[in-house]
């Protein structure tokens, strides 16, 4: 059950952040070119929440190698419009950009995201001849609390025993590499979903009667089931990034399990950049990291 301060707390962070992505996004064109724009492709059963946006890049030859985003938002917040700028700039770079709005607390409860994620990788294997889409070259994207949810999804990728959690046939995919930014992790270990200014409207989506349940911390602390068969991981955060101990966390734990990983932090005193700033289609410091985040996964494409 949410209560009416959650759903309230919920509409005051979405008010407040979609007037600040309107700000930053403001300008910028809804076509590029060499890119070819699908709007509202419905991926699942709900017709308003179920829908993606592809783009396709117009220059490159053969199967496409395809990126799929998994949005952040604190679990509560943002849809396939807030990163639509950001799917055109990596499409432009040479990968099919599949761009999913998916139903968010305090509608749905964990693990429903990660439900939905796992439906439309299924809808990306569907369809993969349609679009062009290169089955042998997938690559996953998450930023903040959509960078916890891929962090969970590679893990169900790569280790029966957590996928068998939540009781998923996987895609017939070969996920080649993942890009966390900004991510959210050691969810349980950091508290970060008991206290801080955000536990409240995420309070929507890990309800206490989630929490309490016996196998929601077990399945939260996911980083206990990540192996050395985790994805290839390009991890990235900023100076002024309030999440930057996470990602800095991550950086050691998957080292020490022996992942192949890159680990970048962007931004200082003179150029301050900040949470999920890799976003921003307007910021140069942006457009580098997407620059090298590209040539990472590149460097992953098996031909």
């Amino acid at each position: 059950m949410v209560d009416d301060k959650t759903v309230e707390a919920v509409k005051q962070i979405r008010k407040a952040w979609k007037s600040n992505d309107d700000k930053r996004d403001a300008g910028l064109p809804h076509d590029i070119p060499n890119v070819k724009r699908i709007d509202n492709v419905q991926y699942g059963s709900d017709e308003n929440w179920n829908l993606l946006d592809l783009y396709l890049p117009e220059n490159v030859a053969g199967k496409l190698p395809v990126i799929v985003n998994i949005h952040g938002g604190d679990w509560i917040y943002g849809t396939k419009a807030t990163y639509q700028y950001y799917g055109l700039g990596l499409a432009k770079r040479g990968f099919a950009f599949v761009n999913p709005s998916f139903k968010l607390g305090p509608d749905v409860q964990f693990p429903a995201e990660l439900d939905q994620v796992n439906q439309y990788m299924h809808w990306v294997d569907k369809n993969a001849d349609k679009y062009n889409f290169d089955r042998n070259n997938v690559f996953i994207v998450g930023d903040s609390s959509g960078g916890s949810i891929a962090e969970e999804y590679v893990t169900c990728l790569t280790n029966p025993d957590y996928c068998k959690k939540f009781g998923y046939d996987l895609p017939n995919l070969k996920f080649r590499a993942v890009a966390l930014n900004s991510p959210v992790t050691f969810v349980i270990e950091t508290g970060i979903l008991a206290a801080g200014p955000l536990a409240k409207p995420a309070s929507g989506y890990f309800t206490p009667e989630v929490m309490a349940k016996p196998e929601t911390k077990d399945e939260l602390e996911v980083e206990n089931y990540i192996t050395k068969d985790f994805l290839p991981t390009f991890l990235t955060t900023a100076n002024q990034d309030p999440l930057h101990d996470c990602a800095a966390r991550l950086d050691g734990f998957l080292k020490a399990k022996g992942v192949e990983e890159v680990y970048k932090s962007y931004g200082d005193d003179q150029h301050p950049e900040p949470h999920v700033f890799i976003i921003n289609q307007k910021d140069s410091l942006a457009n580098k990291a997407n620059d090298e985040e590209i040539e990472f996964f590149t460097k992953h494409i098996k031909k």
